[in-house]
C-alpha cells in the first residue's frame, strides 16, 4: 500500500512540475531545467512584496540563469546562457505573477508529500509561505526609454559606421545605492534595433537584443587587433544568431571586411585595422553608455564593467600602434653642446701574467639583503639591508655609521637614496649617513631600478625616478625639492641617459627630455610597443619597436628625425646592447643580431649565447656573455664568430647567482658563477678563483684589485691579491 501511495505521489510531483515548467517555459524550451523551487518560491515571494523587481536565479548544473522582472501583475520571464558568449533560450515570456505563485506553491506542496521526512516539512512549509504571500501593487512605473545614437546616414568620411536605437527601461533607484557588484547577462538583452554603413551601403543588422552581435564584433576585435600586433596573418568568423561578421587580415595589413544580417551580406575590402576597430569600439561604447544613463545602477554590472574595460584596452592597443604624433627638434644645438655622446676611450690594460691568488680579509654577516644593494664610495662600502644600513671601511670591514633599514635604498650619484618605512624619501650623505635632505613622494615606495642620475657637464645633482605608474620626477639632491615632473602615462617607461639628453621610451613612442629642465625635446612615434632599452651608438638612437612585425629604429639624437629602419628576424628576447658602431640585439630563437649604427644594416646574424638570461660585457673587440649555468663566452664584434667559451660551474649543482654581471678591472674579468673566476678577455684563459664559499650575487672589484662578494643569505666578504714570489733574472752576482 505504501508504495502506491509513493507512486501516486510521484506522479503528482511530475504533473505539478510539468505544469509549473509549461507555465515558465514558451514551447520548444520544455527540456530546460527549473531553478530549485525553494529559490524559485523566494524569488516570487520577493517581487510579490515588491522588495525587489528584479531577480536572478543561476542554475547549479549549467551554465544557465533564469531572470524574473516585474511589470504591474505581470512577470517576465527570460532564460539564457551565461558564458562569454550567451545564448538566449526565451525572452522576456509574459506569466500572470498570481498565477505563477499558485504553480510555485503547488509544485512546493507536492514535493513536500512525496519526500515526506523533514525534507517533506520544508517543502510543506514552504508552499504555505508562498500561499499567504500578498499580491500588492507595483508601485514604480517605469516607462520605457528610447535612445538613439551612431551614424544615421551613410558618412562620407568614414568606409565603417554604425547606429542604433535601444528600448530601454530605467532601473529602480534602490540600485544606485550600495549593495554588491554583480553580473546581469539580462540587463544586456534590451530591445533594440542596429544598423550600419558600409561604404556608403546601408545594412540592417536586425531587431531584438542586439548587444549580443556588438559583443561578438568586439570579440572580432580583439582577435584581429592581437593578430596585427604579432604580425601575422588572420581569418575569424563568428556568428550571433542570424548575424555573423568575417575579418581577414593580410600580411601587408589590408582588412577584408564582410557584415551578414541573415541572407544579406555586405563586404568591404582594402580596409586597414583602425578603419574597423574603431567604429566597432565607439558603438559598443555608445550602447553601454546608453544603457547606464537610462539606469545607472547598471554602472555596477559586472559584465558592463568587463566590457567596457576591454573596449578600453582595445581602444588604446589601435591608438598606439598607429601613432603618427612625433616631432623633431628644432634647436638640436642647444643640447648637442652639453651631450657627452661616447664614454672617453679607456686604453685597454694588459691582462696580468701568471696565476693570481687571493686570501680573505674580512667577513661580516649583515643578515637577509638585497645583494645588488651594495655601492662602493671612495674608501667605504655601503651595504644596505632588510634590518640595517651601514656604511664599512673596504680595507677593513670595520663599520663607520650604521643606520636602521630602508624600504628601498639605492645610490645617486654619491647621494644615498632611503625610502624609509614611514614613506618619505631621505637624501643621505654617504660620510656619515644622516639625511641632508627629505622628499616626499606620491608614490612611497618608488622603483630604483627606473632611476638616472645626474650631476656631471654642469648640470643640477638630480636623481631622475619613477614617481608612482605614471609619472617621473626629477628630485634636486641638494634640497630634496622637485625639479620638473614629467607623465609617462601607466606602464613602467625604460630610460636612457645620453649627457643632456634623458630617452624615456614607452607604448608607441621615444621622448628625448632635457635633463635639466624636463622640457621635452622630440618625440618619435611609431606603429608597436617600445618597452625595451634604447641604446646610443655614435649620436644615433637605437630603439626596438614591437608588436605587429618587430623593428629597430635609428633616430637622430638631438633633432628626433628617423635615419634608419629595418625589420627584425624575430621579437627582441632582451634589451639592445651597444658597441662601437654596433647595436646588439637579442632576438627570439636564440638569434643575436649586429646592427650598423650609421645606416642599420645588419652586420652578422648568429647565435645568442645568453644574454636574454645572462649578462654581457663589451671589452675591446669582444662582447663577452655570462649565461645562468656557469657557460661564459666571447664574441668577435667583427664577425660575430665565437673567439672562446668555458663552463665555469656545474648547471645542475651549483646555485645561480642573482646577478651574473661580470667585472672588468687590471685587464682582467672577474666572472661570477658557482663561484668568482679571474679570466684573461682576450682568449679566456683562467687566472685564478677567490677562495670563497659564498655564493657571488654581487661582485665588486675596487681598483686595487680588491675583490667583494656579497650573497643574499647577508653574508659580504672581502678578498685581497695574495703576495707572489717571482724570480728575477739575471742582476749582481
Amino acid at each position: 500500500m505504501d508504495l502506491i501511495h509513493e507512486r501516486e505521489a510521484a506522479v503528482r510531483t511530475r504533473s505539478e512540475e510539468d505544469a509549473l515548467r509549461a507555465l515558465l517555459l514558451a514551447p520548444g524550451r520544455e527540456h530546460l531545467e527549473l531553478p530549485s523551487l525553494a529559490d524559485l518560491g523566494a524569488a516570487l515571494i520577493a517581487l510579490a512584496r515588491g522588495a525587489r523587481r528584479k531577480a536572478l536565479l543561476p542554475l547549479a548544473s549549467a551554465p544557465t540563469e533564469y531572470a524574473f522582472v516585474r511589470r504591474d501583475e505581470r512577470v517576465l520571464v527570460s532564460a539564457y546562457d551565461t558564458l562569454g558568449a550567451p545564448e538566449v533560450h526565451q525572452l522576456d515570456r509574459e506569466v500572470s505573477l498570481a498565477t505563477l505563485l499558485a504553480r510555485c506553491a503547488a509544485a512546493a506542496r507536492a514535493e513536500g508529500r512525496a519526500r515526506g521526512g523533514l525534507d517533506g516539512q520544508i517543502a510543506e512549509r514552504l508552499a504555505e509561505r508562498i500561499e499567504r504571500t500578498e499580491l500588492l501593487p507595483d508601485l514604480e512605473d517605469l516607462e520605457p526609454v528610447i535612445k538613439r545614437a551612431g551614424a544615421f546616414d551613410a558618412p562620407e568620411d568614414e568606409p565603417l559606421a554604425f547606429g542604433f536605437e535601444a528600448t530601454l527601461t530605467p532601473g529602480p533607484e534602490a540600485s544606485v545605492r550600495g549593495g554588491a557588484a554583480r553580473a546581469d547577462v539580462h540587463a544586456l538583452l534590451f530591445d533594440g534595433q542596429l544598423w550600419a554603413f558600409v561604404r556608403g551601403r546601408r545594412l540592417g543588422l536586425g531587431r531584438g537584443p542586439f548587444m549580443l552581435t556588438v559583443q561578438r564584433m568586439v570579440c572580432a576585435v580583439r582577435a584581429l587587433v592581437d593578430a596585427w600586433e604579432a604580425g601575422r596573418a588572420a581569418n575569424v568568423r563568428l556568428r550571433s544568431g542570424p548575424f555573423a561578421i568575417g575579418l581577414r587580415l593580410t600580411l601587408q595589413e589590408q582588412v577584408t571586411l564582410s557584415l551578414q544580417a541573415g541572407r544579406e551580406e555586405v563586404r568591404a575590402q582594402g580596409l586597414d585595422v583602425p578603419a574597423v576597430a574603431m567604429p566597432v569600439l565607439r558603438l559598443a561604447s555608445e550602447a553601454m553608455r546608453a544603457l547606464v544613463s537610462v539606469d545607472r545602477g547598471q554602472a555596477k554590472n559586472l559584465r558592463v564593467r568587463a566590457l567596457r574595460d576591454e573596449v578600453r584596452t582595445l581602444r588604446r592597443i589601435v591608438r598606439d600602434h598607429a601613432r603618427e604624433d612625433g616631432f623633431v627638434n628644432d634647436e638640436p644645438e642647444r643640447v648637442r653642446v652639453a651631450a657627452s655622446v661616447e664614454p672617453p676611450p679607456v686604453a685597454p690594460t694588459s691582462a696580468p701574467a701568471g696565476q693570481l691568488r687571493y686570501e680573505e680579509r674580512w667577513r661580516i654577516d649583515m643578515g637577509e639583503l638585497d645583494a645588488t644593494s651594495t655601492w662602493f664610495c671612495g674608501d667605504r662600502l655601503v651595504i644596505a639591508g632588510a634590518q640595517h644600513t651601514v656604511a664599512v671601511d673596504r680595507g677593513t670591514g670595520e663599520v663607520l655609521w650604521a643606520r636602521e633599514g630602508a624600504r628601498r635604498s639605492w645610490m645617486a650619484g654619491t647621494a644615498l637614496l632611503r625610502v624609509v618605512y614611514d614613506g618619505e624619501l631621505e637624501i643621505c650623505e654617504v660620510g656619515d649617513g644622516e639625511p641632508g635632505a627629505l622628499a616626499r613622494l606620491d608614490d612611497p615606495a618608488p622603483g630604483p631600478g627606473i632611476g638616472v642620475a645626474a650631476g656631471d657637464d654642469g648640470l643640477p645633482p638630480l636623481a631622475i625616478l619613477a614617481d608612482g605608474s605614471a609619472h617621473l620626477v626629477a628630485l634636486d639632491l641638494r634640497t630634496g625639492e622637485p625639479r620638473w615632473r614629467y607623465p609617462t602615462g601607466k606602464g613602467t617607461p625604460s630610460l636612457t641617459r645620453a649627457g643632456r639628453v634623458l630617452l624615456v621610451a614607452r607604448e608607441g613612442a621615444v621622448h628625448a627630455l632635457d635633463v635639466a629642465s624636463g622640457e621635452e625635446l622630440w618625440r618619435y612615434a611609431a606603429r608597436g610597443r617600445f618597452s625595451r632599452r634604447p641604446v646610443v651608438v655614435g649620436d644615433t638612437v637605437v630603439a626596438v619597436s614591437e608588436g605587429g612585425a618587430p623593428q629597430a629604429h635609428g633616430i637622430d639624437l638631438f633633432t628626433g628625425e628617423r635615419r634608419w629602419r629595418e625589420r627584425l628576424s624575430g621579437a627582441p628576447s632582451a634589451d639592445p646592447l651597444a658597441a662601437p658602431g654596433l647595436a646588439l640585439v637579442p632576438l627570439s630563437r636564440d638569434q643575436l643580431v649586429a646592427l650598423d649604427g650609421v645606416d642599420g644594416s645588419a652586420r652578422w646574424l648568429g647565435r645568442d649565447p645568453g644574454i636574454a638570461a645572462g649578462a654581457a660585457l663589451v671589452v675591446d673587440e669582444l662582447l663577452v656573455v655570462n649565461a645562468p649555468g656557469g657557460a661564459v663566452g666571447a664574441i668577435d664584434l667583427a664577425s660575430g664568430e665565437v673567439r672562446w667559451s668555458s663552463l665555469l660551474a656545474d648547471p645542475l649543482a651549483d646555485e645561480v647567482p642573482r646577478s651574473l654581471e661580470p667585472v672588468l678591472r687590471g685587464g682582467a674579468l672577474f666572472v661570477p658563477a658557482g663561484g668568482v673566476h679571474v679570466l684573461r678577455p682576450s682568449d679566456g684563459a683562467h687566472l685564478g678563483q677567490l677562495p670563497s664559499d659564498l655564493v657571488p650575487d654581487r661582485v665588486r672589484v675596487d681598483e686595487r684589485g680588491w675583490v667583494y662578494v656579497a650573497e643574499e643569505s647577508g653574508h659580504v666578504a672581502a678578498y685581497a691579491p695574495a703576495p707572489q714570489l717571482r724570480m728575477i733574472r739575471g742582476g749582481a752576482r
